[in-house]
């Protein structure tokens, strides 16, 4: 990766703010309905939520939009609510696929904890690259610019700031 997209990772730390947003106020049981959020080069944006009768195939079509629809705009971000399996159970993450013209330049992954056992976030986001994780640095880098796409989110107030004070200072994801 030669370098760090930052439009498209500020753009996927607005909707990752819009889809915790979202995931905050599920009830028990429930799963966040995946979403798109593009920009054009002019800087404006469309909102997408991907339907199915399940949420396995919400899924599937946000995958298919990834690696298809996607292909039309500069910067994508596309998100969905998925399982990880740990040595200590499963554990709730946040996926977002960073897209730049239909190829895939990332993949964020952010565990949390679903609302109904108080919403919050788990450790630090994991930034994926094509070859794993990115080195310190550039994830470190990557992350604040995410943080900064996230603060720009206008509905969330002072939720966004609750929510990293709240923060677990370690990730379930991360094997230690």
């Amino acid at each position: 990766m030669a370098g760090l997209p930052t439009a498209a990772l500020q753009l996927a730390g607005f909707l990752m703010a819009h889809a915790f947003w979202s995931a905050s106020d599920l009830p028990p049981g429930g799963h966040y309905q995946p979403q798109s959020l593009c920009m054009r080069a002019d800087g404006n944006r469309q909102l997408q939520s991907f339907d199915g009768a399940t949420p396995k195939e919400q899924d599937d079509a946000a995958r298919a939009f990834t690696s298809g629809g996607a292909a039309q705009w500069p910067d994508c971000a596309i998100a969905r609510q998925v399982k990880v399996g740990t040595p200590k159970g499963d554990v709730d993450a946040l996926v977002i696929d960073i897209v730049q013209y239909g190829s895939n330049v990332m993949t964020v992954v952010q565990a949390f904890q679903p609302a109904p056992q108080g919403f919050r976030l788990l450790g630090d986001e994991l930034m994926l690259g094509d070859n794993g994780p990115l080195p310190p640095l550039p994830a470190a880098q990557a992350a604040a610019a995410m943080r900064e796409g996230a603060i720009d989110h206008p509905g969330l107030g002072n939720k966004w700031e609750q929510w990293e004070a709240a923060r677990d200072p370690v990730s379930p994801l991360v094997q230690k």
